[in-house]
């Protein structure tokens, strides 16, 4: 099996590393005017004080006008994406974790007149997939050389045009029909389910990830299984879910480099899944191990990976859950589409690879 011309079985070191994107620079915008939308208390409530003591002074700087918006409640940031005056503005920055920027996402998409006005991102939150991917940065989100790179990158202009998925999904009542946007990725089986473990381990912080993943580990011996169906641009699986990943990109968070051959703006999603439950807590640990060490895990024989344009996923029993960029978002049935080249994104002009 091929993905993006590259053997991805049989082999056995970590695959090198990749620029994000496919596609250069497509345009150089002269920034003057952006639109900043917020949650103050983000990341253990430094997002206020990174606003007032970081972002702001360096976009007023560079003389650009910033209009504030600070959000009070889940989806606030896509209410202002969707419903913001954005005529004479050349950006719309999100500032915060993956939910944000996802949030954010989904209302900009939803406008008609998405295509005039680039998005600019800047990591305040407590897991940011796209510091690690797009400014090829290690650092948690917060962290102040993270937000000043972040906010350089808006300041220079430099724009990508980079894909998104189209999800429809179940919502939390389970039946009502949900669609949702998401940049960096969609997963099913073992992630989501230790990410609604690690969501209530939150004053752990970042590491609440990876300390979730390992307990969760502990238990796959007596984890049920799920029968379900994946088509794959029409091309269907039968298999016992065990984890599904759908990336944009190669990261799940800063740490696991799950997908070490996806593109932002190839126009396809890269699946990676495991055909039989795992059931061996030291072939699971081995997996975490050699996804968090470099993507290693591409080669194992209990995982497949490939790419497509649509993925449609269909589960017995009781709906599962669906995590769409770091949040619980929805259940199953799904169906995730790839918009090619969806949105313009401030980018470095030569991002680094990771």
């Amino acid at each position: 099996m091929e993905v993006s011309g590259v053997e991805v079985k049989g082999g056995k070191g970590k695959p090198p590393l990749l620029a994000p994107f496919l596609h250069p620079v497509k345009a150089t915008v002269k920034v003057k005017r952006i639109a900043l939308v917020y949650n103050p208390y983000g990341g253990k409530k430094r997002a206020q004080k990174l606003a007032e003591t970081i972002v702001l002074p360096l976009l007023r700087a560079a003389d650009i006008e910033v209009e504030v918006h600070t959000t009070s409640h889940a989806g606030h940031e896509a209410e202002y994406a969707r419903t913001l005056d954005l005529r004479g503005f050349d950006a719309l920055v999100g500032m915060g974790g993956d939910g944000t920027i996802s949030s954010l996402l989904s209302g900009f998409l939803s406008r008609s007149d998405a295509g005039g006005t680039a998005l600019g991102f800047i990591p305040a939150g407590t897991g940011n997939t796209y510091v690690r991917e797009v400014l090829g940065q290690k650092a948690a989100g917060g962290c102040e050389s993270a937000v000043r790179a972040a906010v350089s990158v808006i300041i220079a202009g430099h724009t990508r045009r980079v894909d998104a998925f189209r999800c429809e999904m179940r919502g939390e009542d389970r039946t009502s029909p949900l669609v949702r946007h998401a940049l960096n990725t969609v997963m099913l089986g073992f992630g989501p389910d230790a990410n609604a473990v690690a969501e209530r381990r939150r004053w752990l912080g970042p590491m609440r990830y990876s300390v979730s993943i390992k307990t969760e580990i502990m238990k796959l011996p007596f984890r049920k299984s799920t029968p379900c169906t994946m088509k794959l641009d029409g091309e269907a699986t039968d298999m016992d879910l065990f984890l599904i990943a759908l990336q944009n990109n190669k990261h799940t968070g800063i740490k696991h480099r799950i997908a070490p051959k996806a593109l932002l703006d190839d126009g396809k999603v890269d699946v990676l899944f495991t055909s039989k439950p795992v059931r061996s807590i030291l072939k699971a640990a081995k997996l975490d191990a050699m996804i968090s060490s470099g993507g290693a895990h591409i080669h194992s024989p209990i995982v497949s990976y490939k790419t497509a344009s649509c993925v449609e996923i269909e589960t017995q029993g009781a709906p599962q859950r669906i995590m769409l960029d770091g949040d619980i978002v929805g259940f199953t049935p799904l169906k995730l589409e790839v918009l090619p080249l969806a949105f313009s994104l401030f980018t470095p002009e030569n991002p680094a690879p990771t």
